[in-house]
């Protein structure tokens, strides 16, 4: 048996399998010192949401179903902080071994959990999906060896464009930890809004009008930073300055620059007078005060897209001239440089989006900056000639992958080329570089109006986890494997073996019409039908959302409002194929 047949996304990187099976009676026990008790405590937690079983903790004298270990001694076994060995039947006759977990720190044991989780079946699964009362829980006799390929793996929610209540957040961090992610990445100010309370500047979290607008306070920051770090996942606040200011420069206009023939930029905040400096400063020391992780995004991105007025400002020239910037592009390094000073004085590190940094030269910006790298700018909308990620490489910098055509959920994202993506391969990363390269964020932007916010509910639930094995696995996929893999990881353990939900649904990311006008499309309606009549895909579809549906309706999907946006594309699939005798190939 290979790791692909355990249904384990992302894929564990070293399996040895064995012929027996690993069962397990109810309720599960679990035995954990009180070193690993916080863990076992989470463990707990999944295993009964994942199951619908009630999980204890194992007695004295008590044989255990799960032991949990931590190793401080050094070991190959555990040369990545973040790798585990997970053995199943190993040492014992398998079915009563058991299974034992060993890392040499808490993020690596939570990873070792999260794949017993979701690597457990249920026992006596019929075909249409049902388990009966007495179902039992097992996997495959295994030992595994596990560890990332990369440090950095994050997920990115946009509240700035579209407020996300903190219930849906934790359930966004529920769906990342549960494919080992470790950074969830918070983009609180755009040109919609502001997602975090401000005392300094209250403004912000109103309307032109004077209406509140909904924003976390600092007790639901607290609730939702110590809900990720529970789940090993740090979260990283990005208050993006200078340009995405509209909201900033509607409820504090004196934050534009100064022009005194024609009107001032209006998506741009000027970076030449102190009334900025003492407003980003500001703004930064509360978000400070809410989120302990070592790193602050300050964003930096599209302000020659966006337009501004530094060349035409009358303080902006004044500051140009006072730090001996020759061009706007300086003069941005500069206030690159003051907010980079601001956050280390603080002890925190700074990150950036990549595409205002001309790279085809050696930019006067501190090299400890982490670059995020999502594209080069268009003509017109920042540098083009002679700029690449290899380039911030050879630099210096280090860099976080973000490349739109595997990063961009509703936007630029491919299947096809996320599948063959890896952070360290494309784009292009000389081999001698490849450590610079830390990892990758996926990116949910959110959608400006509610009607596409719905498009999350589709796609999140698998393009998290492929995106996941991207960063955590660079080895090739087994297509049909891989896609039944992820049905069970976005539905849960009680999916009928063989189950692929994604052959219905035409592929495993679900499409996006968001550069055009009109509805999203709800699945690759063409690739849905393959080679079947209209006829016989309509039959695959009831059958599928008959599965589907009885998981739902008898709670036994994960996460219930995953099972109910797929049972929405079915009935959209369904409608299509019944539509004048055309087939599935003609969208409505």
């Amino acid at each position: 048996m290979a790791a692909r047949d355990l249904r384990v996304v992302p894929r564990p990187r070293r399996v040895e399998t064995h012929d027996e099976r690993v069962r397990f009676e109810t309720p599960l026990a679990i035995d954990s010192s009180e070193e690993t008790a916080a863990v076992a405590s989470l463990l707990e937690e999944l295993l009964e949401r994942e199951t619908n079983e009630t999980v204890t903790r194992a007695s004295a004298g008590e044989r255990p179903d799960v032991r949990l270990r931590l190793e401080s001694t050094p070991s190959d076994r555990f040369d990545d902080p973040e790798g585990y060995v997970l053995e199943a039947g190993v040492g014992d006759e398998a079915r009563s071994a058991g299974v034992t977990i060993t890392a040499k720190t808490g993020d690596g044991l939570r990873n070792g959990c999260q794949t017993l989780v979701t690597a457990l079946s249920a026992d006596g699964v019929t075909a249409d999906g049902r388990g009966g009362d007495g179902a039992r829980w097992s996997l495959p006799a295994c030992e595994i060896h596990d560890w990332p390929e990369t440090e950095w793996r994050g997920f990115m929610l946009d509240p700035a464009r579209g407020h996300l209540p903190v219930e849906d957040v934790k359930r966004r961090i529920d769906q990342a930890a549960r494919a080992k992610y470790n950074r969830l990445h918070l983009h609180v100010l755009d040109d919609e809004g502001y997602a975090l309370e401000s005392e300094a500047y209250p403004e912000l979290n109103r309307d032109a009008d004077g209406t509140e607008r909904p924003a976390y306070s600092p007790a639901d920051v607290e609730e939702i930073v110590a809900y990720a770090n529970r789940r090993g996942i740090r979260v990283l606040p990005e208050v993006d300055v200078p340009a995405h200011a509209t909201h900033v420069l509607e409820t504090y206009p004196e934050l534009r620059c100064t022009v005194e023939d024609g009107e001032p930029a209006d998506r741009t905040i000027c970076i030449g007078r102190p009334e900025t400096y003492e407003f980003v400063e500001t703004l930064y020391a509360e978000v400070l005060e809410l989120f302990p992780f070592e790193y602050v995004h300050v964003g930096g991105d599209e302000w020659e897209m966006h337009g501004h007025s530094w060349d035409e400002c009358v303080d902006c020239r004044r500051k140009m001239a006072e730090e001996g910037s020759e061009t706007v592009r300086e003069h941005f390094y500069a206030f690159v440089r003051h907010l980079h000073g601001f956050l280390a004085d603080r002890d925190r590190r700074t990150i950036m989006w990549n595409d205002q940094i001309d790279i085809s030269e050696s930019p006067d910006l501190p090299r400890d900056i982490l670059i995020q790298f999502w594209r080069v700018a268009a003509p017109g909308r920042g540098p083009v000639e002679g700029v690449s990620m290899e380039r911030f490489l050879e630099e210096g910098f280090d860099v976080l992958n973000s490349y739109v055509h595997a990063a961009y959920v509703r936007g630029w994202i491919s299947e096809e080329y996320m599948l063959g993506w890896a952070p360290r391969r494309r784009p292009t990363v000389p081999e001698e570089r490849a450590s610079q390269v830390r990892g990758g964020e996926l990116l949910a932007w959110e959608p400006s109006s509610e009607e596409r916010h719905a498009y999350f509910e589709r796609a999140l639930p698998s393009a998290i986890p492929v995106f996941a094995d991207r960063l955590w696995n660079p080895e090739p996929h087994d297509r049909p494997a891989f896609s039944q893999a992820v049905t069970r990881h976005a539905l849960g353990p009680f999916v009928p073996d063989g189950f692929d939900i994604y052959r219905d649904l035409g592929g495993l990311i679900v499409p996006t019409n968001w550069r055009r006008s009109g509805k999203e499309p709800w699945a690759h309606a063409n690739a849905s039908l393959g080679d079947r009549t209209p006829a016989a895909a309509r039959a695959g579809y009831e059958e599928t959302l008959e599965t589907l549906t009885g998981l739902r309706d008898e709670g036994e999907a994960v996460y219930a409002e995953t099972a109910d946006a797929y049972a929405d594309v079915l009935e959209w699939l369904i409608e299509v194929a019944d539509r004048e005798g055309r087939g599935v190939i003609d969208r409505p």
